[in-house]
């Protein structure tokens, strides 16, 4: 009983005493319905917490809780609901500030890889020479082809 403490449960007309665990710094419950050890506390670290705006500022305890809610849904939901895929290019991307410039920056990228007509595309003329479509469409208003 030193792990117990009395409380008096206040209902209407129910004087049930309750068992509830003594636990002055408020560590979080083992399996067995009591505060787990402080140093197995601290090992863990959950006495850090960590805050993900994306999740809608949800505070998260421990790094391990925090480095596994990246898959979880409500991270998932957050990033649909900004137009964001959740890729691993999104690791450890907590602010949505940060996750909306670094999504232009990935989709700048991916432009610059993709085929520009204007640019890329070749023509080849009469007697076998590749040019641009800008060489050709030039040739061809004067009459060189």
């Amino acid at each position: 009983k030193q792990w117990y403490q009395r409380r008096v449960a206040i209902t209407a007309g129910d004087d049930d005493e309750e068992l509830v665990p003594y636990n002055p710094k408020n560590l979080p419950l083992g399996w067995d319905g009591k505060p787990i050890p402080y140093w197995l506390y601290k090992l863990h670290g959950l006495n850090l917490y960590f805050n993900c705006e994306i999740c809608g500022n949800f505070k998260y305890r421990g790094p391990k809780a925090f480095q596994r809610h990246f898959a979880e849904w409500r991270h998932a939901h957050g990033m649909r609901c900004l137009g964001i895929p959740n890729t691993a290019h999104f690791a450890n991307v907590t602010l949505i500030e940060d996750a909306r410039a670094l999504w232009e920056k990935i989709k700048a990228e991916k432009n610059k890889d993709k085929f520009q007509k204007e640019t890329e595309e070749e023509f080849e003329d009469s007697h076998g020479n590749v040019v641009s479509r800008k060489v050709y469409n030039d040739l061809k208003r004067q009459g060189l082809l």
